[in-house]
């Protein structure tokens, strides 16, 4: 179990409980899975740049990503029906804890200029998306000529039984950073 799954289950819980006062169990929030996803930042594509990709998703996830294809014809952007357009993975269970632990608190307190991430950032359903530079980690940047190429990945944190009030609870719990539209970081909510 990691650090932040056993942070969930011993503090986050009690701390959900105690504000919104559940009936059941099953009742309070959690992350239900993180979807990370790449699109290709070049038209003219060749099968040698999908490689870079593929490692740099495998190290940074620890799993294997799948590759995506376009499905219609667009003229205007150069792309076919069937022609590669990008790469993503779906994180479940255990390795979506580690993969978060590692972006918190690794990979994000060493992106230049970081505040944090935007309240408009979480959906009114409690998901949260957000974008970052895989050259930020740790793992890809020792290597900067063989992942130069990659494109920002989106990453989703789907949540399971939340709103937006109690996904806000959820996602201070695990330290993420979130600002208001005022730029002030925003105050970890106090139990009732």
């Amino acid at each position: 179990m990691s650090r932040l799954h056993y942070h969930y289950k011993t503090v986050i819980v009690q701390d959900l409980l105690e504000t919104f006062e559940y009936k059941n169990l099953n009742q309070i929030p959690s992350i239900d899975k993180i979807t990370l996803n790449c699109g290709l930042k070049f038209n003219n594509f060749n099968y040698k740049q999908l490689g870079p990709i593929l490692v740099a998703f495998e190290s940074l996830t620890g799993q294997r990503p799948t590759i995506t294809r376009s499905v219609k014809d667009n003229a205007s952007l150069k792309v076919r029906s069937g022609m590669v357009s990008g790469v993503k993975t779906t994180l479940r269970k255990e390795k979506m804890y580690l993969f978060l632990e590692q972006f918190i608190l690794t990979a994000l307190p060493r992106i230049k200029y970081f505040e944090g991430f935007p309240l408009v950032s979480l959906t009114q359903d409690g998901h949260f998306s957000l974008r970052f530079n895989p050259l930020d980690c740790l793992v890809l940047e020792t290597e900067y000529e063989k992942f130069n190429n990659i494109g920002p990945i989106d990453i989703v944190i789907t949540t399971q039984n939340s709103s937006y009030e109690e996904s806000l609870v959820l996602f201070t719990g695990f330290q993420l950073p979130l600002i208001q539209k005022d730029e002030s970081v925003l105050p970890l909510p106090t139990p009732q």
